[in-house]
């Protein structure tokens, strides 16, 4: 019973999430089993207080340049074109994205909760933004193990 009830709010929160996407969403989606072994170990370093950050944001940051500097990052980091979204929720926790070049993440931001996790479409980067104490933080995790 109380599985039925998570996955009835999951699904509501799924059909909220897509309408704030518009657009960006594909439609397609990626499982957990799906995701390569090494994004959750990134995952897993991001939370880790010896991990260094990619690249830090003061969190008083206007909203625009938030954007802007999550933008720049994933596209210094190739996370482009053709991305996944971290959704947070167990029935489809990635979601793939088509991405334009300028203006989509505030999109992001104002469809699923922090912390932003966005992989590539290769499956290769991934580029997490949290926001901790005075501070947005930027980790990156690739494929390779860097």
């Amino acid at each position: 019973m109380q599985q039925k009830l998570r996955e009835r709010r999951e699904r509501a929160a799924l059909t909220e999430i897509e309408a704030r996407l518009g657009e960006l969403r594909t439609g397609r989606a990626m499982d957990t089993y799906a995701v390569p072994g090494w994004v959750g170990d990134a995952v897993s370093r991001t939370w880790d207080i010896f991990t260094e950050p990619l690249d830090r944001l003061p969190d008083d940051t206007p909203p625009a340049r938030l954007d802007a500097w999550m933008e720049e990052l994933l596209v210094a980091h190739g996370v482009t074109d053709r991305v996944f979204v971290a959704s947070h929720l167990k029935i489809l926790p990635w979601l793939e994205c088509r991405v334009p070049a300028h203006g989509w993440t505030a999109r992001v931001r104002e469809a699923i909760e922090e912390p932003w996790m966005f992989l590539s479409g290769a499956l290769d980067a991934i580029v997490i933004v949290t926001e901790s104490e005075y501070f947005y933080e930027a980790h990156l995790g690739r494929g390779d193990g860097s």
